[in-house]
């Protein structure tokens, strides 16, 4: 019996068989079962700026209605407890709800996901479109770049110096999102809520800030003798810092990796030191906008901090930060011991 093929219906066959072949390719071949998704970076900066000042506004409305329902989600390497409050959770749960518009993000969080309805967060949302206006302008002087969306990482703190901000100190706390490409951090924000300024770093564009002011290191004679130190997770510092540089420069505690980093950039310190374990949530935006600016973040052992899924979150290797050639620094603590 010979079978006659009606060209309509072959054709028809040869399509189905092609649109199989093509969703094999996309879906299985690609070792994940998903398909790639092509960003353009500009986007992603976009939504994290918008996250973290939309994240900054809610601790801000947590801080007036005096709520805080602080609380020890746990002890650091040290054994001193790490405090918890509804902002940073409020915070992490609006940053996580603009960020998550983009399907497979990879976002690594301080926090977990919260158990907030809807009907709960809602009184602390703004409106999106208003906050998106206030640095519009200024993003979009930001070049296109296209990524593959799986190669991306995005870390975020949403509320960096919660100790400090359960005591009333407002001037440390930051609110702070990085875009990780490779290991390296390649775009930083910093929102200081109290002070409504925020800070953006990016690679191969520059620093500026969202009054649209561009950054550039304060001149060594300009910039203040002065090591700024943590408050709460000091270990050695002081001692150390006496040892390599005597009276000659100031030491100064101050909360949160943000707010620190934020006083290298303006000017008023020259160097950031930590020598106990800190998360790479603390330090990833800051050490972004710093490599912008021609510094970096070490730690004490020399080593730029890496950022990629197979690195650690937790650095056990203290830190050093500064905008300037971070090895020249580390050179005078040689054959001190740090650690």
């Amino acid at each position: 019996m010979q079978v006659k093929l009606h060209p309509k219906n072959t054709f028809t066959i040869i399509m189905v068989v092609g649109f199989l072949y093509l969703a094999y390719l996309i879906f299985f071949e690609s070792g994940d079962g998903m398909p790639e998704i092509d960003v353009d970076l500009k986007d992603v900066i976009s939504y994290a700026v918008l996250a973290i000042e939309m994240g900054g506004h809610a601790v801000m409305k947590v801080n007036e209605e005096k709520n805080l329902n602080a609380a020890a989600k746990g002890l650091t390497d040290e054994g001193k407890e790490e405090l918890l409050t509804r902002a940073d959770l409020i915070s992490n749960h609006l940053i996580l709800d603009i960020l998550q518009r983009f399907p497979q993000l990879q976002i690594v969080s301080e926090e977990k996901k919260s158990e907030f309805s809807e009907r709960e967060i809602e009184p602390y949302r703004l409106d999106n479109y208003a906050v998106w206006q206030s640095v519009k302008e200024i993003l979009d002087k930001i070049p296109s770049r296209r990524l593959q969306l799986s190669d991306v990482r995005v870390f975020v703190d949403p509320l960096d110096a919660t100790q400090e901000f359960t005591e009333g100190l407002t001037e440390y706390v930051t609110v702070m999102a990085c875009i990780v490409l490779d290991a390296e951090p390649i775009f930083g924000a910093i929102y200081r809520p109290f002070f409504n300024e925020t800070i953006f770093g990016l690679q191969g564009f520059g620093v500026i800030t969202s009054d649209g002011v561009r950054l550039n290191p304060i001149e060594d004679s300009k910039t203040a003798k002065k090591v700024v130190v943590s408050r709460s997770h000091a270990g050695k510092v002081k001692e150390i810092v006496e040892k390599v540089y005597g009276d000659k420069m100031n030491i100064e505690p101050a909360g949160g990796s943000g707010y620190k980093t934020l006083r290298l950039v303006n000017g008023t310190a020259e160097l950031y030191l930590h020598t106990t374990a800190i998360k790479k949530w603390d330090t990833c935006a800051g050490d972004a906008i710093l490599r912008t600016m021609g510094g970096a973040m070490l730690d004490l052992e020399g080593q730029p901090l890496r950022y990629s899924s197979a690195d650690p979150l937790l650095n056990k290797k203290g830190l050093l930060a500064t905008v300037r050639n971070p090895y020249s620094y580390l050179n005078k603590f040689q054959g001190i011991q740090i650690l």
